[in-house]
């Protein structure tokens, strides 16, 4: 959504949502992202229950305890003294863990100082899933494979 009247908000609940629900850290903790030569690719998946209300709506993310939300953020860090949003093309897979694979497709938010890629899955309780992303930073003929696991936690709406 070019031109969205909450600019910068869908950042701002994201950064909320890792600091305050400790159910979100992975298995690693701390941030959740991977470093490819010059790129930080970004990401982060949760239950759409956990997104407020009015970002929600904003996104047109429907809110479910069993609906599960992923945000991919790319950055370049060599175009300035702080890594720099940047477009790419984001594609990927999940895969549950006896191997059922199926694609996702994200789409894409670009904000004043933001872009995004996001997209939502069915998921089961407590279940972990690969992910597997292929991302082409704009300018870039080569994709970068990002791989992580994910678990998902059906909650109630709140």
């Amino acid at each position: 959504m070019k031109g969205s009247r909450l600019p910068g908000q869908l950042a701002q609940i994201l950064v909320l949502l890792l600091m305050c629900l400790p159910s979100l850290a992975t298995a690693n903790t701390g941030e959740q992202k991977k470093v490819i030569g010059k790129y930080e690719v970004h990401y982060i998946g949760l239950s759409t229950s956990f997104l407020p209300e009015k970002a929600a709506a904003a996104y047109n993310i429907p809110r479910s305890g069993s609906l599960g939300y992923m945000s991919i953020s790319v950055l370049n860090t060599e175009l300035g003294d702080m890594p720099t949003p940047i477009t790419a093309k984001v594609t990927g897979q999940v895969e549950n863990l006896i191997g059922q694979a199926r694609d996702i497709s994200f789409r894409e938010i670009i904000e004043q100082n933001a872009v995004y890629y996001i997209t939502t899955l069915r998921f089961d309780d407590k279940d972990t899933y690969r992910v597997t992303l292929s991302v082409t930073p704009d300018g870039e003929t080569e994709p970068l494979t990002v791989k992580f696991n994910q678990k998902f936690y059906e909650e109630d709406e709140q």
